[in-house]
């Protein structure tokens, strides 16, 4: 970003520039530069430099960090985008019927365990309990890396539902002979080392092909998230599942938390409000 896509006003990349010729004003002029950048994406990029540069003072490259007064750009994280359980399920449908088995296989398993890509992408038949109908998510493959840990660098134990120990129940004899890979691109017999590749290939022309409106894949675990809400499970076993904090899962979540509650609560307190019409209308004879 630094180096390529981003120019002060004299036309010179930030990249180019001597380390110790580096103004905090430069930052800022570039950064005023590129208005088309999100407020998350301005933070990324700033925080990777913001790193760079603490390492220059503590080399002694330079004495102070011209990025550190830089303040952070706000934004608003956006509401989840679930699909609908009808949407979901024709999208199953409808990549098991255009595509080889395994794709159909790993779309179902990602609409019903919620798990992140990368941590579907690096997921291990050792790592798999059929008889306990659990996995556990310990490993995630990140820009074609494969890591042994996940986005949170905790662990966790995913007990499998019926639609989704069905799926990795027919991917057996896809991959399972190999014990490694639950699920390979099936062009390459590969592990999928990058989103975009099952993007472009196999989701967003099931999308079109169906008339939906494009989310991403990663949008299967705001699926699983909701789905379970509205089932009536409790928000502390859906953010042990998902992986997040219960906090993180009731702030993100609470929408769907407070839709399935809230005819129920109203409910409680009408009760509570509700005259003693034997006190108003006391019968005759008393």
């Amino acid at each position: 970003f630094w180096k390529s896509a981003v120019c002060d006003r004299r036309g010179a990349k930030l990249g180019d520039r001597p380390v110790r010729m580096l103004k905090h004003s430069d930052v800022l002029t570039a950064l005023a530069s590129r208005p088309d950048l999100t407020g998350k994406t301005v933070n990324n990029y700033v925080s990777v430099l913001r790193k760079a540069m603490e390492l220059a003072v503590a080399d002694k490259t330079i004495s102070t960090n011209p990025v550190s007064a830089v303040a952070r750009a706000k934004h608003q994280k956006p509401l989840p985008d679930p699909f609908s359980r009808q949407e979901a399920e024709s999208i199953v449908a409808d990549m098991a019927a255009h595509y080889p088995a395994p794709i159909g296989n790993y779309v179902e398993f990602k609409f019903f365990t919620g798990l992140r890509t990368s941590e579907s992408f690096g997921l291990h038949w050792r790592d798999v309990d059929l008889a306990g109908k659990h996995l556990l998510v310990h490993r995630a493959i990140v820009r074609g890396v494969e890591k042994l840990n996940t986005k949170t660098n905790t662990a966790r134990q995913v007990i499998l539902n019926s639609r989704a120990l069905a799926a990795i129940q027919r991917q057996r004899k896809h991959t399972q002979i190999r014990d490694e890979h639950v699920f390979l691109d099936p062009r390459y017999d590969e592990p999928w080392f990058e989103e975009r590749a099952f993007r472009r290939s196999y989701w967003e022309p099931t999308l079109r092909r169906l008339g939906l409106r494009y989310r991403p894949p990663y949008n299967t675990r705001h699926t699983y998230a909701t789905m379970m809400l509205m089932a009536g499970m409790t928000p502390a076993f859906c953010a042990k599942q998902l992986g997040h904090s219960v906090e993180m899962f009731l702030r993100t979540y609470a929408k769907w938390i407070d839709g399935g509650q809230n005819a129920l609560e109203m409910g409680r307190l009408e009760a509570a409000l509700a005259p003693d019409l034997s006190q108003i209308y006391p019968k005759k004879g008393r």
